[in-house]
């Protein structure tokens, strides 16, 4: 009897997640696990700031959800990007993997065409099969806790953002609001933030009732700033350490 092994076609893969790092040193996952290459993966992503102009783009491989557990590739940089409300740019993030493993990354600004990359190659910070073991071994062993803080550091990045963006609206539309309306957000937000800088480690449900507590007192000031539509600040933005960078759904 005959096999069938002379059909079989033997596929090199990416042996880790690659990926950007976020706001919140949050890894968003570009390339899966063992995705055949060549390979070309896009994901889109956004500002996190009002006006922002620049974005770096840390690449990083592994499989855990925070970027100071897996492994730093390279990082480059977009500028000039035209200024714009947060969340607003549409940066285009190109992974291109050739059938020699070599990884070209690109960003790209949407409205203005502007455009930065990276290669890396094979032979730089790259890891030992028995590392790339370990750290998918790992993965497993420490999922939930991983989950956990992921979820933590989005609750985190919820409030930051959400006093931010407030306390911008506010300022911005100062006319149409009186100083005691103006002062009392203020006054909110400067304390929510100050909790935050004190409370690094701050659990998941603390934040969200911290940011429970922020939306009640801002947001009846926001509905008559906004003509009735409160709404929740802004799905973007805020002012943390890192990347300020995130992924657009």
């Amino acid at each position: 009897k005959g096999t069938k092994t002379d059909d079989l076609l033997l596929l090199d893969v990416v042996p880790l997640s690659l990926g950007v790092e976020m706001q919140g040193g949050v890894m968003a996952h570009v390339v899966p696990r063992n995705s055949p290459i060549p390979t070309i993966r896009k994901k889109t992503f956004t500002t996190t700031e009002n006006n922002q102009t620049t974005v770096e783009f840390p690449i990083y491989e592994g499989e855990r959800p925070m970027c100071a557990d897996n492994n730093l590739l390279g990082q480059f940089e977009l500028t000039g990007i035209p200024p714009a409300p947060s969340g607003t740019p549409e940066l285009e993030v190109t992974f291109d993997i050739d059938a020699n493993g070599i990884l070209h990354v690109t960003a790209k600004d949407q409205s203005s065409g502007r455009s930065s990359d990276i290669r890396i190659t094979n032979e730089k910070g790259r890891l030992s099969k028995a590392d790339i073991e370990r750290m998918v071994d790992e993965a497993e062993q420490f999922k939930q806790a991983d989950e956990d803080q992921r979820e933590r550091i989005a609750s985190r990045n919820q409030l930051e953002s959400y006093a931010f963006n407030v306390r911008s609206a506010v300022t911005d539309g100062a006319s149409k609001l009186n100083t005691d309306e103006v002062e009392k957000v203020k006054s909110a937000t400067r304390d929510a933030l100050d909790w935050l800088d004190k409370n690094q480690l701050a659990a998941k449900e603390e934040l969200e009732h911290r940011l429970s507590d922020l939306q009640q007192l801002c947001s009846p000031i926001m509905a008559k700033l906004h003509g009735g539509n409160s709404g929740n600040g802004c799905s973007a933005g805020g002012s943390c350490n890192g990347p300020k960078v995130e992924e657009v759904d």
